[in-house]
Parts: C-alpha cells; sequence; structure tokens
C-alpha cells in the first residue's frame, strides 16, 4: 500500500486554511490547490509498503509516541519550494513546536532505516502544502513571489498536535483518499483506524 506518517490538523485550522486558500485564489493564483480538509502535517512520506512492513512501522510509532507529549504547533508564514520565485509547492510554515517535531521525525527517520527503509537524502522542514505548480506562468511566479513577501511572518493560527498516524493513501480517478491505519496519541496509546478521507484534487 501507498502510506505516508502524518500529523492530523485540528477542524479550526482546516477552516484558517480554508479562509487563506479562498484568499489566495481570489489573487489568481492558479495552481493545483490541497482542498483543506485533505492537509496533513507530514512527518514521513514512505511510498508503497508491503503488508509484512506494516505491524513494524505501527511498532515504531508506539515508540515515537512515548517520546513526546502533546505539544503546541504554531502556523506561520508563506513560502515556497524550491525558492518563492521558481514555486513548485506552495505551503504554510511551522513555527512554534518545530525542535519537537524535529525530534519525532529523527526517531522515525533512524526507526526506517533500521527496518530496511533508504534514508531521506532531503533535509526535514515541517510544512502543510496548499499547492502545487506544474510550468507556473511569469505571472503566476510574480504573484507567488509577492505574496509570500506579503505574509512572510503572519501567524495564521495554532494547535495542540496530540498524535502521529500513518495513512494509507488511496488513489483514484476522483483523487485521493486518506485512510488511517495507526494512530497513535503522544506520551502513549494507540488506535488502528478505518476513517477515510476524500481529496478532490
Amino acid at each position: 500500500m501507498r502510506a505516508f506518517i502524518a500529523m492530523e490538523l485540528s477542524p479550526q485550522v482546516k477552516e484558517s486554511l480554508r479562509k487563506l486558500i479562498n484568499d489566495l485564489k481570489s489573487r489568481n493564483i492558479k495552481g493545483r490547490w490541497v482542498p483543506p480538509e485533505n492537509i496533513h502535517l507530514t512527518l514521513r512520506f514512505l511510498g508503497n509498503i508491503e503488508e509484512d512492513q506494516v505491524k513494524a512501522i505501527e511498532q515504531l510509532l508506539e515508540e515515537v509516541a512515548e517520546e513526546a507529549d502533546p505539544f503546541q504547533i504554531s502556523l506561520e508564514g508563506l513560502g515556497a519550494f524550491p525558492h518563492p520565485a521558481r514555486p513548485r509547492v506552495l505551503w504554510v510554515g511551522v513555527k512554534e513546536g518545530t525542535t519537537t517535531l524535529q525530534r519525532l521525525y529523527q526517531i522515525i527517520e533512524k526507526g526506517l532505516v533500521r527496518l530496511g527503509f533508504p534514508p531521506n537524502d532531503k533535509s526535514f522542514k515541517p510544512h502543510l502544502t496548499l499547492a502545487r505548480f506544474k510550468n507556473p506562468l511569469e505571472r503566476t511566479r510574480r504573484l507567488v513571489h509577492q505574496t509570500c513577501k506579503e505574509f512572510q511572518e503572519k501567524e495564521w493560527d495554532r494547535m495542540e498536535a496530540t498524535s502521529v498516524i500513518l495513512f494509507e493513501s488511496i488513489l483514484s480517478p476522483q483523487g485521493a483518499q486518506y485512510r488511517k491505519v495507526k494512530e497513535v496519541y503522544l506520551g502513549g496509546g494507540s488506535q488502528s483506524g478505518h476513517h477515510s478521507q476524500k481529496d478532490q484534487a
């Protein structure tokens, strides 16, 4: 199955992102927008994993959950990879909570390498993806660059991070659906989930 490890956003944060996306769309920024209900704080994309790897990853997440209690995350700023003037991915950044997220990421990364996954060669920068651009026109590039400057230090919202989730991504012609395979609660405790989310992107 195609899988990734992520944190779910609170309904309030999703609503804040919905308003932000509507604002950005109204500025005529043309991109492939992620539906707000589908935005996650991704810790590690896994790609296709075998059924027999799932149990080992679930055990790894149990270990991760013991390494941190619930903590505050603040969402701040707007940026783009690889650069606001050459946008491929438009994102909202994370300010408060970054140190804890980095620590959880390192534990996940070490555990995955121990399980035989190739190391992730990209440095981890916590962010929420809002939109993707394939070949953005000059006008879109200029708008993204301007808007990122304008919102560089704006705080959008904050939330308490309480769990880490192994998601399955099910691709379909209507977009991707996300199913919770395993949710572990920070500070210990877990449950398996079968909750689906629909992606219209």
